[in-house]
Order: C-alpha cells, then sequence, then structure tokens
C-alpha cells in the first residue's frame, strides 16, 4: 500500500504541472540575456523618411509625330533640270528643292507680256483721243476691260513659270527625296518629304475620370527608350472637348521640347502628365510600404533593432517613393528590404549595400 501511495503522489504532482526542484532552480537562474540569444536574426535594408515634393500624375505611353510634316509635290509636269539639296539637309521656308524645265512656260510669259503691253498702249492712247473728241466711252471702257483680261492672264503665265520651281512649304529638314534628275514627272507627282522636328507633339489617350484635371499648360515629362537617362518635357497645348464613346477616352495634345534636336518622330516614350503638386511633405521609399487589403504599414527601426510595424495614409504615388499623409514624420528610419519576412518581436541585423559600387 505505501508502494502505491508513492506512485500516485508523484502521478498527481506531475498532473498539476509541478517539476524537481532542481528544474525551478535552473529556470530562475536563467540568463535573461539567453532569450535574446535564441531570437532569430534577419537581415534587412532601411531608408529614412524625409521631406520633399509630392507629385500627381497620370502615366500613360505615346508616340511622337510631327506637327509639320508634308509630302512636297509638283504643281506642273516636266522633266527634272537640277535638284538642290538632299535627304538631311535643312531647309528654309520658299527654299528652291528642285528645278523642271521650262522652256515652255517662258514663252507663254513673253507672249502674254506681249498681248498685255499691246493692250495697255491701245488703252493709254484711247484716253488721249478721248479727251480730243475722237473716240468713244464705250471704246475705252472695252480697252480696260481687254487690258484687264490680258494681264490676268500674264500673272497666270508667270505662275506657271513659278511651278518650275518646287519650294518648301515651311522650314524643316528634308527627309526623304523620290526622284532623280531627268525623270519627267507629271503633275502632283510626290518628290521631297519635308519634316519640322521643332514642331513635335504627342497625342495621350486619357480615361473619362480625369476629365476634370486635364487642362492646356499642364507639365509632361518624358521617358524614351532610346534616350537612357534624360528627361524631356512638354506642356499640353490641347484637349479635345469630346470624349470617345468606344474606349471611353478622350485626347490631349502635348507639345514637346526638342530643343536638343535628338528627338524623332515615331519615337516611343513614358509619359506622365503632373496635374498636381504639394511641396515640403513626408516621402518615403516605395519598397517600405506594405499593403494589407486596404491598409498600408511600415517597419520602423527603433532603438537597439528593434521594429514596430505603423500604419501610415499614402498620399500620392511617385514613381519611386510615396507620399505619406500620416503615420509617419520624416527622419524615421524604415525597413525597404527584407519587410515580407518580419514581425515585431523578431531581431533584425541592418546591412546597406552601397548601390554605387
Amino acid at each position: 500500500m505505501r508502494f502505491y501511495f508513492v506512485i500516485s503522489a508523484m502521478l498527481l504532482l506531475s498532473a498539476c504541472g509541478g517539476r524537481p526542484a532542481s528544474d525551478a532552480n535552473d529556470q530562475a537562474n536563467k540568463d535573461p540575456q539567453d532569450d535574446d540569444k535564441d531570437k532569430v536574426v534577419i537581415n534587412v535594408e532601411t531608408a529614412q523618411s524625409y521631406l520633399g515634393n509630392s507629385v500627381a500624375t497620370f502615366r500613360s505611353t505615346a508616340i511622337l509625330e510631327a506637327d509639320k510634316a508634308a509630302e512636297v509635290t509638283t504643281k506642273t509636269s516636266g522633266i527634272i533640270l537640277d535638284i538642290l539639296v538632299e535627304e538631311g539637309e535643312l531647309v528654309e521656308q520658299d527654299q528652291v528643292l528642285l528645278v523642271l524645265e521650262s522652256d515652255d512656260q517662258e514663252l507663254a510669259v513673253k507672249s502674254a507680256k506681249a498681248n498685255y503691253d499691246k493692250s495697255l498702249n491701245n488703252f493709254n492712247r484711247a484716253e488721249q483721243l478721248i479727251e480730243k473728241g475722237l473716240t468713244n466711252r464705250e471704246q475705252i471702257d472695252n480697252l480696260k476691260f481687254e487690258t484687264r483680261s490680258l494681264k490676268a492672264a500674264l500673272d497666270q503665265a508667270k505662275m506657271n513659270l513659278s511651278h518650275t520651281q518646287v519650294k518648301a512649304p515651311f522650314a524643316g529638314t528634308v527627309v526623304k527625296r523620290h526622284v532623280k534628275i531627268g525623270n519627267l514627272i507629271q503633275n502632283a507627282t510626290s518628290v521631297f518629304e519635308v519634316v519640322d522636328f521643332n514642331s513635335l507633339q504627342a497625342k495621350i489617350d486619357v480615361p473619362e475620370h480625369h476629365w476634370s484635371i486635364m487642362r492646356a499648360g499642364l507639365d509632361v515629362t518624358f521617358d524614351f527608350d532610346a534616350l537612357a537617362n534624360q528627361m524631356v518635357t512638354g506642356k499640353i497645348i490641347r484637349v479635345s472637348p469630346v470624349i470617345d464613346s468606344s474606349s471611353g477616352t478622350f485626347q490631349v495634345t502635348v507639345a514637346v521640347d526638342n530643343s536638343a534636336q535628338n528627338l524623332r518622330p515615331g519615337l516611343f516614350a513614358k509619359a506622365n502628365i503632373i496635374f498636381d503638386q504639394r511641396d515640403e511633405v513626408v516621402l518615403v521609399d516605395k519598397d517600405a510600404i506594405i499593403r494589407e487589403d486596404e491598409l498600408s504599414f511600415v517597419y520602423t527601426l527603433l532603438e537597439d533593432n528593434e521594429l514596430k510595424k505603423q500604419a501610415v495614409t499614402l498620399g500620392y504615388e511617385m514613381p519611386d517613393s510615396f507620399e505619406i499623409v500620416s503615420g509617419l514624420e520624416a527622419g524615421q528610419t524604415v525597413v525597404t528590404t527584407g519587410k515580407n519576412n518580419l514581425t515585431p518581436d523578431v531581431k533584425v541585423n541592418v546591412v546597406n549595400y552601397d548601390a554605387s559600387l
């Protein structure tokens, strides 16, 4: 019976959570720093929140086109005698690009001028005779109208002669030549293509819910794949007054700054239309933001590399950063890399790599 009682007492002590006195003493004497040694340490990268300017942008894509681009055509037929410009050359407005044979037109001018001069001389003589009563007013009027008609014929002949010289419609660059010396060409034949690279534009389709914020004068920035690390600027010059019902978009036209002369029609660009800006607001690296459903958080770094999960309210989103409306102040350290593996009770080791290396 005594053996049975001892066994029962030990089982009861075990069921009640009891432990030998030596185990209790070991737990009491355990160094609190041992718990820290048992924690998992995670390497992270950090950055500081800072004050800066926040901009609201609409992002889209666009392909450049020239507002001034023309196929230069002939206004008469004939054989090409001379080509005065080549592809890639700059030309001024009304500069002669090409010369056609002009023998027929020159003869027509001489004939029209002779007829006009004869009629004008007859008209002047008739005015002298009417003063002497040797002619009547009807003859004077007939000669006057005849002289005017012949003057119009002379002007027409001169214009036809001028058409044998093909001229540039505006200042620009010759980008294509379609003909050669000696070609016989007909009226309305395309001979050159001229483009003004200073008239480059981008047409951007914008969703209808942005209708109220788009207006002429807004700044636009462009990022071209063909121009690495070069930001190009522009301004909205026109906003379409109608919305396309099939796509639910409207079009804005942007004048692009090509003062550096490094842009060409057909280039693809990423466009950012800046429609609002707020100065001296708290900004944080975009990589620091954690999204959970409709909420946003950051991990802030406290003393002794402890963490705090902080709820924040986001403002405008920019390419590399977010505006923080509330929940964070400038100068606080936040985790940017490694945040997805964190919980508030873990230890971290800050390892910031030098991106310039």
